[in-house]
């Protein structure tokens, strides 16, 4: 592999890496905010419904970004050949 394309992979890995360790934080965080939360609520507050409605969506998005990040950085350790 070219020395320049190398070194271009290492960046996006490393960049990866770090917006993986940035969404692992914000999705623990959040997780412990839903277990904190009475996810029953109010039976007449839409508005409190909606936004854990809103939160719950927010891990799964978390969730899923959590995985690309993960392919990625796989990705490039492949092509690269760094093992980890």
């Amino acid at each position: 592999m070219k020395k320049k394309s190398e070194v271009n992979y290492k960046l996006m890995m490393n960049w990866n890496r770090y917006r993986l360790r940035q969404n692992k934080q914000s999705l623990e965080k959040l997780l412990l905010l839903l277990s904190k939360l009475d996810s029953s609520g109010p039976a007449d507050d839409k508005a409190y419904e909606d936004d854990v409605d809103d939160l719950q969506s927010l891990k799964i998005i978390y969730e899923t970004g959590i995985r690309s990040f993960e392919s990625q950085i796989e990705k490039y350790q492949r092509l690269i050949g760094e093992q980890q």
